[in-house]
């Protein structure tokens, strides 16, 4: 799987891993393993007539920031 981040994210990322002592790929896998772990019971398909509500940009990064967070927090 290919990962996109601009700039900031990378820096960003780069700062939560050396903090962690982590490599970012290993951080990036905890998170999406937390966000699977923590969604895997609250998912459920929508019905198909059900219009599908999206996360915007910002709010998905203030997502995954939330979680690098609490995964960096709670290795410490």
């Amino acid at each position: 799987m290919n990962l996109e981040l601009n700039f900031e994210q990378s820096a960003r990322l780069e700062l939560i891993a050396m903090h962690a002592g982590k490599s970012t790929s290993q951080i990036l896998v905890e998170a999406a393993q937390y966000l699977l772990d923590t969604d895997a019971g609250s998912f459920s398909l929508p019905h198909p007539a059900q219009t599908q509500r999206f996360l915007s940009e910002e709010a998905l990064e203030a997502r995954f920031a939330r979680i690098l967070r609490h995964k960096s927090s709670a290795s410490v």
